[in-house]
């Protein structure tokens, strides 16, 4: 399993900053950062909170998006869901938004658990590009992954990811059956925003042979990949 703290580390200063699709000044996410009350809470709690919004609040999605658009923070959040990456792009902008350093990670994620019709529709079980967060507290970099909403948790038998504010808080690589779930191959970095075009170039080299009908009728979506 890759290591994140391996990952070259960016400035925290520059993980502060409001840019096109990390939208906090946006009057939906200034209206919920007052709405959960975060003013004379700590750094670590105030992250704490976030993440356990944009966890269990936004509802988990399997398939990737394209459009630009998707990826707004703002757009994410009043859609409700969204995939891991959309899900890392609110985050990072409520982070922000709160006064917490917060990175955009990506990564490639072996998920042993997806089922096997899925596994053949996708020609791997490989998510490539998976996106998680960084959180700068107390003089370091707190690797988080919010992507995984209660529903999809409980029907899959998943070990919660918990954060304390204190360690990483990564998917877990066996279920609660103690069966493979997840395992992260290689982390590709820490990102002020999103790379959108090097996301999406990865997303069609890896998924080039995926059979799209296939997946959407599994999915009950039309993938646009």
């Amino acid at each position: 399993m890759a290591d994140p703290s391996t990952i070259v580390p960016l400035a925290p200063e520059t993980c502060l900053a409001e840019t096109e699709r990390i939208d906090f000044s946006h009057p939906r996410i200034e209206a919920l950062l007052a709405r959960l009350d975060l003013a004379g809470q700590s750094p670590r709690n105030r992250a704490v909170r976030l993440f356990r919004f944009v966890r269990d609040e936004i509802r988990y999605t399997f398939m990737a998006q394209m459009e630009r658009e998707a990826y707004r923070a703002s757009s994410v959040l009043e859609r409700g869901a969204g995939f891991c990456v959309q899900k890392g792009m609110l985050l990072c902008a409520l982070g922000r938004g709160a006064g917490i350093p917060t990175a955009l990670v990506l990564s490639d994620l072996e998920d042993a658990s997806l089922s096997p019709r899925i596994v053949r529709a996708l020609g791997t079980n490989v998510m490539f590009h998976h996106g998680l967060n960084a959180f700068y507290l107390d003089g370091v970099w707190r690797f988080v992954d919010a992507s995984l909403s209660p529903d999809v948790v409980k029907r899959k038998g998943y070990r919660p990811v918990e954060f304390d504010g204190r360690s990483d808080a990564l998917q877990a690589e066996t279920t609660l059956e103690g069966k493979p779930h997840a395992r992260y191959l290689k982390f590709h970095g820490m990102y002020v925003d999103l790379p959108y075009a090097q996301m999406i170039a990865a997303f069609i080299e890896a998924y080039r042979n995926a059979d799209l009908d296939a997946l959407g009728e599994i999915l009950g979506e039309r993938p646009t990949l």
